[in-house]
């Protein structure tokens, strides 16, 4: 993930895959519904412990890898829009249709 707008749409991808509210998901998470909001648009600036505590809810898990393999990860993204996918990507997206339940 490289931008704000990215996460944010994750963010909010997860939160409709499980059925939440903004409301309902901010409240969960200690933190008010227009900050959730900002986040998903792109446009907040979130505390670390606040976007930690959202992926808690949203069964999420927010990792860090050298850009080498997230561009690897954007080649495959790449590949499924063409119609091709991974196994691994298969995996995630089954999960997050799943809302990250296994």
């Amino acid at each position: 993930m490289s931008s704000l707008i990215e996460l944010g749409s994750r963010v909010r991808t997860a939160r409709k895959a499980r059925g939440l509210t903004a409301v309902e998901l901010a409240a969960l998470a200690g933190m008010h519904r227009n900050t959730l909001l900002a986040l998903e648009t792109g446009k907040g600036n979130i505390e670390l412990s606040k976007l930690l505590s959202l992926c808690s809810e949203l069964g999420l898990e927010l990792l860090l890898v050298p850009q080498q393999a997230a561009g690897m990860r954007a080649a495959d993204a790449a590949g499924e829009s063409a119609g091709r996918q991974t196994e691994l990507a298969q995996r995630l997206q089954q999960l997050m249709r799943q809302g990250g339940q296994p």
